[in-house]
């Protein structure tokens, strides 16, 4: 089995588990969805400065996740986020070769990648000052596991996700996403304590450097001349490995390596 394919059914077991598990918390059989959440660390956890403590397991197992960046880089959200894979499927509603080609202008691309990291810092912010209620006003994970409280900007960003997500492939994983940028700062951290982290490697030498790879990268990645692929989006969905048209080179360009 593919390491495409390995990743494809972890993610739809993941999937599935989440479903079950909003399932339950719609019904109320579970408690809140702040209790399961990895971005409670940042919601949550940053309260603990003041000696407030809440959801501390999961506030540490979502911060170990992010921890793990610096090593492997973001497999979570290539994996087993729930809101990833959730993007993934609404995008296959696509129809045609178009859907492959991520056509939005790359100085568009760079300026939308910046709200993430505002996003976080507004979170890390409100969480400080104890009013993390209002980044949570609009979170779509408590308004997925919350739907009958959804409030107006909650219901307004899950719009903007599911129709962003249609055009644009992981639109939320992409320019929205707080957790996201909370691991691309770990993995920045790690490139700063000289940490290797496994990141997928191409053999420059085989390749013919055409555009199919940057066309299939859901995170629209500029794959460039680069040996290895470090940028901290990159969240080893192996499409580029998939989508190769030299075999010769499938096999021994894409494939994973520290990158030191």
């Amino acid at each position: 089995m593919t390491q495409y394919k390995v990743r494809r059914a972890i993610q739809l077991v993941s999937f599935i588990g989440w479903i079950m598990l909003l399932f339950f918390i719609i019904q109320g059989v579970l408690p809140v969805t702040h209790a399961f959440c990895p971005y409670a660390s940042v919601c949550f956890g940053t309260m603990a400065a003041h000696g407030i403590v809440v959801y501390p397991i999961t506030s540490i197992i979502g911060l170990l996740i992010a921890i793990t960046t610096m090593f492997i880089g973001r497999k979570f959200c290539g994996y087993i986020c729930f809101l990833g894979t959730l993007q993934e499927y609404i995008y296959r509603l696509r129809k045609g070769k178009s859907r492959f080609i991520h056509t939005i202008p790359d100085r568009l691309h760079r300026i939308l990648s910046v709200v993430k990291y505002l996003v976080l810092t507004g979170t890390i912010i409100a969480a400080w000052f104890s009013v993390q209620f209002i980044y949570m006003k609009f979170c779509p994970v408590v308004s997925l596991g919350h739907p009958q409280r959804i409030t107006i900007g909650g219901a307004i960003l899950l719009a903007v996700i599911g129709v962003g997500g249609f055009f644009i492939e992981r639109f939320w994983c992409r320019y929205l996403c707080p957790y996201g940028a909370l691991m691309n700062l770990f993995q920045y951290l790690g490139r700063l304590l000289k940490i290797k982290r496994i990141t997928i490697f191409r053999n420059v030498q085989n390749s013919i450097q055409c555009p199919n790879c940057p066309n299939y990268c859901p995170m629209h990645i500029d794959l460039g001349t680069r040996e290895y692929i470090t940028d901290p989006n990159c969240i080893h969905c192996m499409n580029c490995v998939r989508q190769c048209t030299k075999d010769s080179t499938r096999k021994s360009t894409c494939i994973y390596r520290d990158n030191g």
